[in-house]
């Protein structure tokens, strides 16, 4: 079967992967076709697996990464394009003069950015014993390659963000011991002035600490309390938006996550080309899908995805504040 990223079997899993509502008979039947294609694991049949999983991995990365779009400047080209980023040049001016004078010429320009792109990958092995016997779930093996390509590629945005921003300060970095109020606030008055309003992005145990800052002597009020205990945290502080990112333990630990969770990200909202984050996706997912092992009887995938990540522009529109704490 020509697989295609519009075949029904890859909507069928992609809706179980994102959850979905999904034919529990067709998905049934989905798992059925895998099973019957490990059961003759010549390499064109491994190959269709292969792909088959490409496509559902693609769907759940771009929606996983979503996010992103709130963050930064993000383009998404054809496999060999060069994103252009238009960076804005504000250089109009406006001013008073005596009537019937001449007034000085102020020029509208932008600058152009292109990035270069690296390749972030994950390779599964998975035992063509547990393929054939349906114990290998398709969807979680889906699943659980979608969050590492996820992690990632967030890893390098957060690690590109620190290195633009931590050697600049107030409004645009800021450390203390704890969520302070004193600290952070100009950060987060600077970026709501720019763009109007703001988001303001981290780790669950870093957004949790807003809450405390919303009171008046030391009175959390009744009702961002009862917020608090329904969400782990409160939606707004002052206005902004606080959105949440995913941030898992890393593999084999219960103390140590995948990103940081000291570090608090303030985007004022605007025009993308304002945000001094970009990040391009060259291509879709690329798949390699190898025959199965004569020695071990296991079959290996290979996923790579072009990403492109920089911090640019004249002025950094974004704060970033470190909670040495966390």
């Amino acid at each position: 079967m020509q697989i295609t990223k519009e075949s029904r079997i890859v909507e069928v899993f992609s809706k179980d992967l994102l959850k979905a509502e999904v034919d529990r008979n067709e998905l049934k039947d989905a798992k059925e076709y895998i099973r019957e294609l490990a059961s003759n694991p010549n390499p064109n049949n491994c190959y269709e697996i292969a792909q088959i999983l490409k496509f559902v991995i693609n769907d759940g990365l771009t929606q996983r990464v979503q996010y992103l779009d709130e963050i930064a400047d993000v383009k998404r080209t054809g496999f060999g394009e060069k994103a252009q980023f238009k960076i804005e040049i504000d250089d109009l001016k406006a001013m008073f003069q005596a009537k019937g004078s001449s007034t000085e010429r102020s020029k509208i320009s932008n600058k152009y950015f292109t990035l270069d792109t690296d390749e972030v990958s994950v390779r599964p092995v998975v035992d063509l014993y547990e393929l054939q016997t349906g114990k290998a779930d398709f969807t979680k093996i889906a699943e659980r390659a979608t969050i590492k390509l996820e992690l990632e590629i967030v890893k390098r945005v957060q690690n590109v963000i620190y290195a633009a921003f931590s050697a600049m300060s107030t409004p645009n970095y800021a450390v203390n011991s704890g969520v302070v109020k004193s600290s952070f606030d100009p950060i987060l008055h600077a970026m709501m002035r720019v763009g109007g309003s703001a988001s303001i992005v981290g780790d669950i145990e870093a957004l949790t600490k807003f809450t405390a800052l919303t009171g008046f002597n030391n009175y959390v009020p009744e009702q961002l309390a009862v917020e608090h205990n329904q969400n782990g945290m409160i939606g707004t502080y002052l206005g902004a938006k606080l959105m949440k990112l995913n941030n898992p333990f890393v593999a084999n630990s219960l103390t140590e996550t995948e990103l940081r969770k000291d570090l608090i990200y303030v985007i004022p909202t605007g025009a993308e080309e304002l945000r001094p984050v970009k990040v391009q996706f060259e291509g879709e997912l690329q798949a390699i899908g190898t025959p199965v092992n004569i020695d071990s009887k296991q079959m290996e995938m290979r996923f790579d995805q072009y990403v492109g990540v920089a911090a640019v522009g004249v002025r950094k529109l974004m704060g970033v504040y470190e909670d040495t704490t966390l």
